[in-house]
């Protein structure tokens, strides 16, 4: 009688453990799920993107691109954006330490030390802009930003809090709490 006790509470116990590694297991794949790995990983690559006329949208070196297997966005790691200027045909250099590219390039996230460099004006003027983030929209040709952000133009620099920018008709416009320093040429 009493061996069948230790036998019943024995098989009990071993059934309960079962449950338990078995609803332990299920959790396991579950995490792995959410980890989804990227479609396709690229390193130490150069690419050109063009738009629906053929013509150049940007440039790109970076050393890592990934993209997402959902969303078809990519991320990028110390990304070398070069962005074709229109009239001029001179080029605009973007560098960045990370950025996203949404599907089909209508907007690229500059993310952590955005720095942004202008060709040389006739005047021998460079504009730059800096910023924690900015985005880009090739497409429209303007640019965007909600954070700080510090323009220079050769010796005078103009700073404030959100950015709008068509850079078709060159024009920039801070948002709020902007300070300038004008230095004439």
């Amino acid at each position: 009688m009493n061996y069948r006790k230790a036998t019943l509470a024995m098989s009990v116990a071993v059934a309960v453990l079962a449950m338990v590694v078995w609803d332990m297991r299920g959790e396991r794949d579950q995490q792995a799920e959410k980890t989804a790995r990227s479609d396709y990983r690229l390193q130490d690559f150069s690419m050109h993107a063009f738009n629906e006329d053929g013509k150049t949208a940007f440039s790109l070196k970076s050393p890592l691109l990934e993209r997402d297997p959902d969303g078809k966005s990519l991320t990028i790691q110390k990304p070398v954006f070069v962005f074709p200027g229109e009239e001029t045909g001179q080029n605009w250099d973007a560098v960045a330490d990370s950025a996203w590219v949404s599907d089909r390039a209508r907007e690229i996230r500059l993310q952590q030390n955005v720095l942004i460099s202008g060709p040389v004006s006739p005047k021998g003027l460079k504009t730059e802009f800096s910023a924690a983030e900015l985005s880009i929209f090739p497409k429209e040709n303007r640019m965007q930003s909600t954070g700080r952000v510090t323009v220079n133009h050769g010796r005078s620099i103009l700073s404030g809090v959100g950015l709008e920018a068509d850079m078709k008709q060159r024009r920039v416009q801070l948002l709020s709490k902007v300070t300038a320093r004008y230095a004439p040429e």
